[in-house]
């Protein structure tokens, strides 16, 4: 399977488990307008990697298909218009998010990337026996 495809499914996977925890907390806590806006920005982290993951994939076509290494970038001017959105969302209704729980929640993907593909690379080695 593709290396590419099961890091995005661990993921998603993850992130939804996260997301179940956060709705969790939303139900139990008095923290309401923190647990939207981690929320809101943990959603806004996922999209912003699984966009980021379907670049890098098209781009990696083209330069199997064509051999060329110029291609298009991988999306950056989106990935930041949509960190704009669910700020100028959180400002629009402050009663129901808050925004330095967004910006908490942002980076969660990509941390589980890392932490996925260190886990992935650890277990190659000890399977090979080098490690």
């Amino acid at each position: 399977m593709d290396p590419l495809h099961t890091i995005r499914r661990r993921v998603v996977i993850l992130t939804a488990g996260f997301l179940a925890l956060l709705l969790v907390l939303w139900l139990l806590t008095p923290y309401k307008k923190m647990v939207a806006g981690a929320g809101l920005g943990l959603l806004v982290s996922l999209y912003n990697v699984l966009y980021m993951a379907r670049k890098v994939r098209l781009a990696g076509e083209t330069t199997l298909a064509t051999g060329s290494t110029r291609h298009r970038g991988t999306g950056m001017i989106n990935r930041y218009l949509m960190v704009a959105l669910a700020i100028l969302v959180a400002f629009k209704y402050p009663m129901h998010f808050d925004v330095r729980t967004i910006v908490v929640g942002l980076p969660i993907c990509y941390i589980l990337i890392i932490v996925l593909e260190f886990w992935e690379v650890r277990k190659l080695r000890t399977t090979s026996g080098k490690g």
